[in-house]
């Protein structure tokens, strides 16, 4: 796994809340097993797919957690290797730990264009991680620094 930089820092627990993804996300059945997806602006999933179309691909991820005793941030990095595409989705943990269990389980994330746009769901990307083992141990990291969610 590999770090891609981020354009902004988070320096402030106000810096984590206003980059949250907003796109959303979802669990996905996949022959029988929860994927984790994330949904995208679908001009963006149109950009990715165009970019990586008919080329080998290799996609490098980083779980980059983030926690504060209280709060849990997870910053879902993709780096699309020899395309030059770096993503980046901050997400909220505290809510989300059927998400990274199913990560966890399965060592595939999706990316899909926003279901509020895109009226089917018959347009997913996966991934599959290359060290199943990282999610794994993330999500232990997760549940542990959430078990204090209430303040």
């Amino acid at each position: 796994m590999c770090a891609v930089a981020r354009d902004k820092p988070f320096d402030t627990f106000d810096d984590f809340i206003k980059n949250i993804h907003k796109e959303g996300s979802a669990l996905i059945d996949f022959n029988g097993n929860k994927v984790p997806c994330i949904y995208i602006n679908p001009t963006r999933y149109d950009e990715i797919m165009n970019a990586i179309h008919g080329k080998k691909l290799a996609v490098d991820t980083l779980l980059n957690i983030f926690h504060n005793g209280y709060d849990v941030f997870v910053d879902v990095q993709l780096k699309f290797l020899n395309i030059g595409i770096n993503e980046n989705y901050l997400l909220y943990a505290n809510d989300m730990l059927d998400f990274f269990e199913a990560l966890s389980n399965t060592g595939l994330i999706a990316l899909a264009p926003n279901l509020s746009f895109a009226p089917s769901n018959s347009n997913i990307f996966m991934i599959q991680l290359p060290k199943k083992e990282a999610a794994e141990n993330a999500f232990e990291i997760i549940k542990a620094n959430i078990k204090n969610t209430k303040r």
